[in-house]
């Protein structure tokens, strides 16, 4: 049917795409068809089929103004459309919030596009607007048609940049963190002593992995990157200990030693017991909320009312349940005393924030938002050299056509959630802006497409944010990213991602340092590959042998290649400088000198990894696993200033590298 090919454009699902290997490849139809089935479209209702497509195209252009209208900071104007033979008028724009009420004469406007339907013809012109600030205004216009309700959004060209030198910063997963006071958990005290030691190294950030509110009820399920909400904070980070209310409370204190005493062993292990760190820490903040109701001072009371007042609408999905908003408060209160160390500490950015791509299809994220959601559709990626299938994250896709209907406030919900009382964001799957690979189950087994977003609007939020916040914005971009999303995050001042492992020539060859990107984020490894010293005595392979996740053949094979990629890297840093060293050298010099080299490279941010300089072998994750290995729950083997003890002098040659090589 003629109809289903457009409606299958017009609601975004793809036809084509090329794969890793640069193959061209076609979607399947009936793939196609399950995605609009995963709308709620009946594919074989003809009548409503045409409905849909009338809603999607036709009835853009019968309508004067959309929900949203999008308006360039420096140039602005707003597309308004208007039957031709209606085209010269005078109209008004009433902004309220602004106190603009401004006339227009359409006269003198450019017109933009033109469509005809049943014999009218609709054209879009371009009414020049008065400067206004960056933000959305709800605005009305008042034409010889009637009166219209559109929301400005008045859009920088460009995400929010901080200072522009060159910057080092180092990137943690913050459950993993070691110290004599924690609970077995790193949490927001840990993170300050974390920021004061390394700004005193000369860093610029702490990268930071989702903090996003996971499963209280079920502690094993510790993916940060699949979370209950990720508007809201993991309470497990409160540093219990951080609180006035509880400092000279006596039960607290006794409560306090007695789960020191009891975790003491538990400590001591590599792996995080979830169900016993949580039990734990539950339990003091339950008693520090009693002890907060009786104890706290007017001035913390009034704060979490407050807290309560401006967050009525995220808040709303805890039910009003007064424990759990508690609990938002203190993290959020905790938060932001940690970014505001990092300040205090003359840190360029501070804290950046970690957005996972997606939520799991069972949380409150979820439940409180399915209207927005398509059914039986999964979040995942295509075939790639690592996963020959593709891969199915489980994640729960969103509608790209119901997250516009109210106009995009799910996605600024979550934007603001996450930039504020932080210095940056880091967007994961930065791609899923613009298109996300759906897992569609059919007849004859599971199949995948990609559907594609409101591109333009979702990066118009990251920028407004962006600005409002003063924060930088991330986007992890690692594997196949289309032109259009290259291109984009080049306009906006949105930073990339760079892996070194995966930095390679058509050669297979790593590339010179000189020739990486400079609007990016650099970094040796993240929480998807093995810290350097397992990958340079490749314990990672040595490990999934050990958990079956490699057969004797695959492993020697992978050994073999390792070998290989070995002797590249000490071919690269010997074209950059003499080191001398070969495949036998100590791990923690070639570390180093590959960060040495690294530190003169175009790349805006330099990013160390924790588990790195703690000389951690085992991976806080291997993917593709879930019960196998114990993802999410390795613990660093030394605390922060042991750590820095260490290293302080080294970072701080990095940054001297990074400054005088601008």
């Amino acid at each position: 049917m003629e109809g289903l090919q457009q409606l299958l454009y017009l609601h975004g699902v793809g036809y084509d795409y090329v794969k890793y290997t640069g193959e061209h490849v076609v979607f399947d139809h009936k793939t196609r068809e399950q995605a609009l089935r995963a709308c709620g479209i009946d594919t074989h209702d003809e009548r409503r089929i045409e409905e849909k497509i009338y809603q999607l195209d036709i009835a853009q252009w019968q309508s004067v103004v959309e929900p949203v209208s999008l308006v360039d900071e420096l140039s602005g104007s707003l597309a308004i459309k208007v039957p031709e033979h209606s085209r010269i008028f005078t109209g008004l724009l009433s902004i309220p919030s602004l106190d603009i009420d401004y006339r227009f004469d359409t006269s003198q406007c450019k017109v933009s596009g033109e469509y005809r339907y049943k014999g009218t013809n609709y054209l879009e012109i371009q009414v020049p607007l008065p400067s206004m600030p960056i933000g959305y205004h709800d605005a009305e216009i008042t034409l010889p048609l009637g009166k219209f309700e559109t929301q400005i959004w008045t859009t920088p060209k460009q995400c929010y940049r901080a200072q522009s030198h060159k910057q080092v910063g180092v990137s943690t997963q913050l459950y993993t963190i070691k110290s004599a006071r924690n609970l077995g958990i790193g949490d927001f005290r840990d993170l300050e002593e974390l920021i004061v030691c390394s700004a005193k190294a000369g860093c610029d950030f702490v990268l930071l992995n989702p903090l996003h509110l996971l499963f209280n009820d079920e502690p094993d399920r510790a993916s940060p990157y699949s979370p209950n909400h990720r508007g809201l904070i993991n309470p497990l980070y409160i540093a219990v200990d951080n609180c006035r209310w509880v400092e000279n409370n006596t039960e607290f204190t006794i409560a306090l030693q007695q789960a020191f005493t009891a975790l003491e062993a538990h400590k001591r292990q590599p792996y995080i017991d979830y169900t016993v760190v949580s039990e734990t820490k539950y339990a003091l903040l339950s008693l520090s909320y009693r002890v907060f109701l009786t104890e706290a001072n007017d001035t913390d009371k009034l704060a979490f009312s407050d807290f309560k007042l401006k967050n009525k609408a995220l808040l709303k999905v805890l039910a009003n349940d007064d424990f759990s908003l508690f609990c938002q408060w203190l993290a959020a209160v905790q938060l932001e005393s940690c970014q505001r160390a990092a300040k205090d500490s003359n840190m360029a950015i501070g804290l950046i924030n970690d957005l996972a791509v997606g939520c799991a299809k069972d949380g409150l994220e979820y439940t409180r938002n399915s209207a927005l959601y398509a059914t039986d559709a999964h979040v995942g990626a295509p075939p790639d050299p690592w996963a020959q299938n593709g891969q199915d994250w489980g994640l729960p896709a969103l509608d790209p056509i119901k997250i516009r209907h109210d106009k995009f406030e799910f996605f600024k919900s979550l934007v603001k959630s996450n930039l504020n009382r932080v210095g940056g964001l880091r967007i994961d799957h930065v791609m899923a802006l613009r298109r996300l690979w759906w897992c569609l189950q059919l007849e004859s087994g599971v199949s995948g497409c990609y559907v594609y977003y409101p591109f333009e609007h979702l990066l118009a939020v990251l920028k407004i944010e962006s600005n409002l916040s003063k924060s930088i914005v991330i986007g992890e971009d690692l594997g196949v990213v289309p032109p259009e999303v290259v291109s984009a995050m080049k306009e906006s001042s949105l930073l990339g991602n760079i892996l070194f492992y995966f930095e390679k020539d058509e050669h297979g060859r790593f590339v010179n340092s000189q020739k990486l990107r400079k609007d990016t984020i650099l970094m040796i490894a993240n929480h998807d590959v093995p810290p350097f010293k397992g990958w340079w005595g490749a314990n990672d392979l040595l490990l999934k042998q050990t958990y079956n996740l490699l057969s004797k053949t695959d492993f020697e094979k992978e050994s073999a290649d390792r070998h290989i990629q070995k002797q590249l890297l000490i071919e690269w840093l010997n074209e950059h400088q003499q080191f001398g060293f070969d495949v036998h050298s100590d791990s923690k010099a070639i570390y180093q000198a590959l960060l040495a080299v690294l530190a003169l490279s175009p790349a805006h941010l330099l990013c160390l990894q924790l588990d790195d300089l703690d000389q951690q072998i085992l991976p806080v994750n291997i993917p593709g696993t879930d019960k196998e290995y114990p993802n999410w729950r390795r613990r660093l083997d030394h605390t922060v200033p042991e750590m820095f003890s260490n290293h302080t002098d080294f970072i701080k040659n990095l940054t001297q590298l990074r400054t005088s090589h601008e």
